[in-house]
């Protein structure tokens, strides 16, 4: 949920929290890994001086892993809890935030391979007035707009009053209809197609229209793409989830000023009650056979990954693009394929380099989706690990 309080940082002096600071913390349980990983993989050494960077910006907890022509390598550092001196480790799940997004996209399309979704009729073919309803350009844009962010429907996660609400009632279990709301009435940012904006509220859509088709579209999701290539220790949704003793804790620097606080109890209840655009968690060597499976048609067929691949540029003569839940960056001239995710008190990133044929997931405990300092150096890191990464 990147667009999550951008502006944080400015209304936070004026929320509940600058009166009283309410214990957020919760359990997060010790666990040891007997994941088969190649401890001899030729880019471990640096690698694991890369996770020692992240952990050194004053990150709670970090987790690398990859996989290559040289097998699987994975490693984890720093602490799941810090109160309780609970190690990082590979069998701790990670929240996804909006790589989410990624899981809700293969649905749909696994839904229009089944005939029973068509990805260019408009979002109004599948959902009641009643869900729609004074939200602009729900009746002209079509499913496809919503999974590549042309719809041009407006944001309901940076509308201030959403915000102000969040902060005040940080522990509050949204409804669909509650995020809805907050998009009522508001103007479109451009017509359907005509531009790029990355919305949360698109994939939000997507989890209602799929609602309307399989009548519940936590349950197919869970069935259909995590039960059924065998993602055991992946959550999505499920019963009792934000409680699950092996996930994080979660941290924010909650003024900016570097000092690492922890959010977990305001963080697990906005992710637990958000749907398509978030509600994700896993241990990151799920999230790599996950992010290896699609890539490799094993989840959608060919035809459908290509549809997924088809890229729209996000800005004119850039070649960054936007596909049907997946990005496609550059980094020194090579694309890489996937998603990232940005929560309150958690980030991640995954992906796929086809030039090299590594896949990867990073992940770490401390919330990015509102700028904090030490996001700099940390990108400065992550593109020498995908530098490294894209290494023969």
């Amino acid at each position: 949920m990147k667009n999550i309080i951008c502006k944080l940082a400015a209304l936070l002096p004026l929320s509940i929290f600058s009166c009283q600071t309410p214990n957020m913390e919760v359990s997060t349980e010790a666990c040891s890994s007997s994941y088969k990983i190649n401890k001899n993989h030729p880019k471990a050494e640096k690698l694991r001086e890369k996770l020692a960077e992240i952990v050194a910006l004053d990150i709670p907890g970090a987790v690398i892993a990859i996989k290559d022509g040289s097998g699987i390598w994975a490693a984890a550092a720093g602490y799941a809890k810090t109160e309780d001196n609970v190690p990082m480790e590979l069998c701790h799940l990670q929240f996804g935030q909006s790589v989410a997004k990624t899981y809700m996209a293969t649905a749909i399309l696994l839904l229009c391979q089944e005939g029973k979704i068509d990805l260019d009729e408009t979002i109004d073919t599948y959902l009641p007035d009643t869900l729609i309803q004074d939200i602009d350009n729900t009746r002209q844009a079509t499913v496809r707009m919503l999974l590549n962010h042309t719809s041009g429907i407006a944001e309901y996660t940076n509308q201030p009053d959403f915000i102000d609400f969040y902060l005040h009632n940080p522990l509050h279990q949204f409804e669909p209809m509650e995020f809805l709301s907050y998009i009522r009435h508001k103007p479109a940012y451009f017509k359907p197609s005509e531009g790029y904006k990355y919305v949360n509220s698109n994939y939000l859509f997507l989890a209602l229209i799929a609602d309307e088709i399989t009548g519940d579209h936590k349950k197919y999701i869970q069935e259909e793409i995590l039960k059924k290539h065998g993602f055991n220790h992946t959550f999505y949704h499920t019963a009792g989830f934000m409680e699950f003793p092996k996930l994080v804790n979660g941290y924010w620097h909650k003024y900016g000023n570097g000092k690492v606080e922890n959010c977990s109890k305001m963080h697990r209840a906005l992710v637990g009650t958000s749907i398509g655009d978030d509600g994700i968690i896993a241990t990151p060597l799920d999230y790599l056979s996950f992010i290896e499976k699609l890539m490799t048609n094993e989840i959608l067929s060919e035809a459908t990954t290509a549809d997924m691949l088809n890229f729209i540029q996000k800005k004119p003569n850039e070649p960054n693009g936007s596909g049907l839940g997946v990005h496609q960056t550059f980094y020194d001239g090579k694309p890489e394929i996937g998603h990232t995710g940005a929560g309150v008190g958690a980030s991640c990133a995954l992906g796929y380099f086809p030039d090299s044929g590594t896949y990867y997931f990073i992940g770490y405990n401390l919330g990015t989706a509102y700028k904090p300092a030490f996001e700099k150096d940390y990108k400065k890191i992550r593109n020498e690990v995908f530098k490294l990464l894209l290494e023969e």
